[in-house]
């Protein structure tokens, strides 16, 4: 290889790169890159029909993988195993036999990657929460986090699909979005060790593929300041070469996030691609292909080393090696959408927690509760999980209504009578709340009525951030977090256990006493 190609192995691109650049057969011709991002997805296509985002179709896929002149390392956040019925994100948290569902989902996972032919999965995510305004992660428990992700990147692994720990150094201490602005791990450097550095170390013992680093500073062990500011890990050669590849011995290949995100835009994609290489990333992560140039020029004028991209290179080829092998001995199961779905229904049911039953409201007397509102908390005005809990309800032959704006007239205020009046005509009233990263993307007044419903016939149920119980309702006696996301098959097991058919077997997934 040329030292253009070598440093074109180190970039993965998307569909849209490809298209601005004349479309597969043209693109692989001028840019032999090594990596490809598969978005799984309805496209956004241009004018004249053309992807010009990250979502295409696997014909596509099999269309550039035809072109490019080397095999190339095909990654993805997520696939979706064809032949299944509904897919589930469940939670993992709360049951003895945890580890094996872990397990079972990252088989999961990896059977749906070798359904799509895609090498690489963009995860887990093993973040953790410990700020009330973001929900990055499953629990605040670096234990408990290790234990689930080490099954399930087993999981992954053992389907011969590499796996990647994100996002490196760990969010969830703060409530800045890295795709909105630079993030930050505000933790000191001996508690980061105790439990981001503790998840990181136990992933490394599983033999993850990748670490995702991503747009985040960690003040307490890079502090020097570069143009005023405090350098995200995607920038610090000592975050990410220091203390990821040395101290704590990563010897599997560093990725960036997405090299288009608001928290590490300056204006410059091409300056910002060659600082996140100069500073140890082996794969680069939708970065401007003309940044190959750039970078070609400082090794070749001493700025890079050629030490970094050998490096990279080597780091590479352990993971395609990794792959190849379990292509060539198929040694990972037959995609099976039947253990996909039982497993996942398994998974589901335990994830459910009543987390609050203080007035032994549950389960419900179907002979006592016949007519049922259902508020609409979610991001929606159309929401799916509102309506799944609708049709599921009904199925029992329970009458049930969705409200959302559930006052009649333009007002600033909420009134306790007009509350009174609407849940006077229903048996019981059902806040079904979705809300991510500590918001709620609801009407300011529907929050506020929230809380004028008689306690006594209310039940909270929430699908998002752990930390609503504590922060918005610490009051209601009756609330249950689901722990996975709105399908037909988390609506079921919901409304079984609303009317005692199953039990309740999730616990918190947070420990809220050690904040």
């Amino acid at each position: 290889m040329t030292l253009r190609e070598k440093i074109l192995k180190t970039f993965v691109v998307t569909i849209r790169e490809i298209n601005t650049h004349g479309g597969p057969e043209k693109f692989f011709e001028d840019y032999p890159v090594g990596g490809l991002f598969y978005g799984e997805g309805r496209p956004l296509l241009d004018e004249n029909g053309v992807e010009m985002g990250t979502f295409y179709s696997n014909e596509k896929l099999k269309e550039c993988q035809k072109y490019s002149k080397k095999k190339l390392l095909v990654c993805a956040d997520g696939c979706h195993l064809t032949g299944r019925t509904y897919w589930s994100s469940a939670k993992l948290s709360g049951d003895p036999d945890y580890e094996q569902d872990a397990y079972n989902m990252g088989k999961i996972i990896g059977m749906s990657f070798n359904d799509k032919g895609v090498d690489w999965v963009l995860g887990p995510c093993i973040d953790m929460c410990f700020d009330h305004t973001t929900e990055w992660g499953l629990t605040n428990d670096p234990i408990v986090t290790a234990k689930i992700y080490r099954q399930m990147i087993k999981g992954i692994r053992d389907q011969g699909v590499c796996a990647t720990a994100k996002h490196f150094p760990g969010m969830g201490t703060s409530h800045l979005n890295m795709h909105m602005t630079p993030g930050q791990n505000t933790f000191n450097f001996d508690r980061w060790m105790e439990t981001y550095g503790y998840t990181y170390l136990e992933m490394f013992k599983e033999d993850v593929d990748s670490v995702m680093t991503t747009h985040i500073t960690l003040k307490s062990y890079d502090n020097e300041k570069h143009d005023g500011f405090y350098p995200i890990a995607t920038f610090s050669e000592k975050i990410t070469t220091e203390l990821l590849k040395g101290k704590l011995g990563f010897e599997g290949a560093v990725v960036t996030d997405a090299l288009i995100m608001g928290g590490m835009a300056t204006g410059d994609l091409v300056a910002e691609t060659v600082q996140a290489f100069k500073s140890g990333a082996d794969l680069l992560l939708w970065p401007p292909v003309e940044a190959a140039e750039v970078i070609e020029e400082k090794i070749l004028s001493g700025e890079i080393p050629m030490s970094r991209l050998e490096d990279a290179l080597k780091r590479i080829e352990r993971m395609e090696n990794f792959r190849n092998k379990a292509l060539e001995t198929k040694s990972y199961d037959t995609p099976d959408p039947k253990f996909a779905d039982e497993a996942s229904k398994a998974t589901i049911a335990k994830s459910i927690c009543l987390l609050r039953n203080e007035l032994d409201l549950l389960p419900l007397n179907s002979d006592k509760y016949k007519k049922v509102l259902i508020v609409n908390g979610t991001e929606s005005e159309d929401s799916s999980s509102c309506n799944l809990l609708k049709t599921e309800l009904e199925k029992h032959g329970i009458e049930a209504d969705i409200e959302r704006h559930i006052y009649d007239v333009p007002s600033n205020v909420c009134w306790q009578r007009d509350i009174d009046a609407l849940q006077a005509k229903y048996d019981l009233v059902l806040f079904n709340i979705a809300a991510n990263h500590g918001t709620w993307g609801t009407p300011l007044m529907l929050i506020w009525a929230s809380h004028l419903f008689d306690k006594k016939k209310k039940v909270i149920i929430h699908y998002g951030s752990p930390y609503f119980a504590e922060d918005y309702f610490p009051e209601d006696p009756t609330y249950i977090e689901m722990n996975n996301s709105a399908n037909e098959e988390s609506a079921r097991a919901l409304v079984e256990r609303l009317l005692g058919e199953k039990e309740f077997t999730g616990i918190p997934s947070m420990i809220l006493d050690i904040l």
